[in-house]
């Protein structure tokens, strides 16, 4: 009898369940207010349904009631849910405990069945309470670092809605997945020096040119401010340090890469042999105080350009092993971070005298990162997620940060497998010395990832303080 009534339970949770995903679907939109309203929702129902009909919809179906049903230990019962639900430890003890209870009905002295019976006094009450604290301690922590997010990050400007055009790219025809694996590491702002000053630029990408705007601040938004036109639709654009200062440098689907100075001049072309890129970052990779350009392709290939007199390349090949990349970052050499089963494999490699030079190999614990960028003393480690965009639904997006020792410090945001219309964050580029975090946000509901938003962030330290104890408790 005990187990027919543990597994007829888990029927009735699941039929509750299918209620709540109704309710939810249509309270998407709200984003995580919507989420909060929909749980609120589902508590109420359980609340007064086991309280006014003796159970939800789903036990009512399967015949099962709860008794000592009083309104104040349904409340009681509800809340306790959590400890149950942590590890779901507390469901599994029904199969132990002899009249089949889980924790949160040992707490509110209640009983789920078939028919009224005489119950034992519960045991380990005390234990059930620790276990409510700490789950409740988790519980809100991943619930403020995942739902909320970007605890820590205070947000100082954001523009409108930009579109990012593949007119010249031939990549219309392509499914949305894989347009989305061919444009990953495509970015469309960049930090640049402008009259001794340091400004951000984004590009629009047309058929056969590409427009640059400069983002202005005005209050708490980015107003574009057009500058000049580029004969070559650049796909790929970064900041780089060449002659001294901050320029633009971007790659052309024909394989031009190209030097623009501050008033849109090309100072600088070169041609890509055969090569297939998909990530170009600039960093001082030799120690010179300089910037050397790196592109990836998706076979582990890189090309390395340096200025002299004009873009010149310096190396070309694999940077070790034969690996599967996903992304790289520079910093007095370069971090790879490349595809491992269920984690991430992260390569440091130092360049001297012309070659790649091997210095160690961590396990990241994790996988799924598509970006990495050097910060402060650690790395901003950014992941999407596809599972089904179609849906909108599975592990969307995550922006962490890891301090050198790859050990996770913060926690900006892991969204979980719910329906929302949020905007995915990915960063694009790193502002020196500014502490400006310059994210590009994607709508859910844009499986082809053509509408983005330029957001930029703080960080403060009250925040990231809280931010760090969170993660802990996470």
């Amino acid at each position: 009898m005990k187990f027919a009534v543990i597994f007829s339970r888990f029927a009735s949770f699941v039929i509750d369940y299918i209620l709540y995903g109704l309710i939810y679907y249509f309270l998407l939109k709200l984003g995580v207010a919507g989420f909060v309203l929909a749980n609120l929702i589902f508590f109420a129902y359980r609340v007064l349904s086991s309280t006014f009909f003796d159970g939800t919809i789903g036990m009512r179906l399967l015949r099962l009631k709860i008794y000592n049903n009083s309104f104040k230990n349904i409340i009681k019962r509800e809340i306790f849910r959590i400890a149950s639900a942590f590890y779901y430890i507390g469901y599994l003890y029904a199969f132990l405990d002899k009249e089949g209870r889980c924790f949160h009905d040992i707490a509110s002295g209640t009983y789920v069945g078939y028919e009224k019976r005489e119950l034992e006094k519960g045991r380990g009450i005390i234990l059930i309470y620790v276990l409510f604290f700490i789950a409740f301690l988790k519980y809100s922590s991943s619930f403020l670092l995942n739902e909320v997010g970007l605890i820590g990050l205070k947000k100082i400007a954001s523009s409108d809605v930009y579109y990012q055009s593949f007119e010249g790219d031939n990549l219309l025809s392509l499914s949305s997945d894989e347009l989305y694996l061919k444009t990953l590491g495509r970015k469309y702002t960049a930090v640049v020096d402008i009259a001794g000053q340091k400004v951000i630029l984004r590009i629009s990408n047309k058929l056969s040119y590409s427009e640059i705007y400069r983002l202005n601040f005005n209050g708490n938004r980015l107003i574009g401010e057009f500058l000049y036109r580029i004969n070559l639709p650049l796909q790929y654009i970064s900041s780089v340090n060449f002659r001294g200062r901050q320029e633009l440098l971007g790659v052309s689907p024909k394989g031009d890469i190209v030097l623009i100075d501050e008033k849109g001049k090309v100072v600088a072309k070169n041609r890509l042999t055969n090569f297939d890129v998909f990530m170009l970052k600039c960093g001082d990779l030799d120690g010179d105080s300089f910037d050397e350009a790196v592109l990836l392709d998706r076979n582990g290939n890189v090309e390395v350009f340096k200025y002299d007199d004009g873009i010149k390349l310096i190396y070309s090949g694999k940077v070790g092993e034969d690996i599967i990349p996903q992304c790289f970052c520079i910093d007095k050499g370069i971090y790879l971070v490349t595809k491992a089963n269920d984690r991430n494999l992260v390569y440091h490699y130092t360049f001297e005298g012309g070659r790649f030079k091997f210095q160690f190999k961590k396990d990241l614990k994790k996988n799924g990162i598509n970006n990495i960028f050097k910060y402060n003393d650690g790395f901003l480690v950014s992941s999407i997620y596809r599972n089904n965009m179609t849906l909108r639904i599975g592990r969307i997006q995550k922006l962490e940060f890891y301090d050198k020792n790859l050990k996770r410090i913060y926690n900006f945001g892991n969204r979980r497998a719910r329906l929302y219309a949020f905007y995915v964050r990915n960063v694009e580029d790193v502002g020196d010395g500014s502490l400006e975090i310059v994210l590009k946000a994607v709508g859910s509901s844009d499986v082809y990832g053509q509408g983005y938003i330029v957001e930029i962030y703080k960080p403060t330290k009250l925040g990231l303080f809280i931010n760090r104890i969170l993660t802990m408790m996470e």
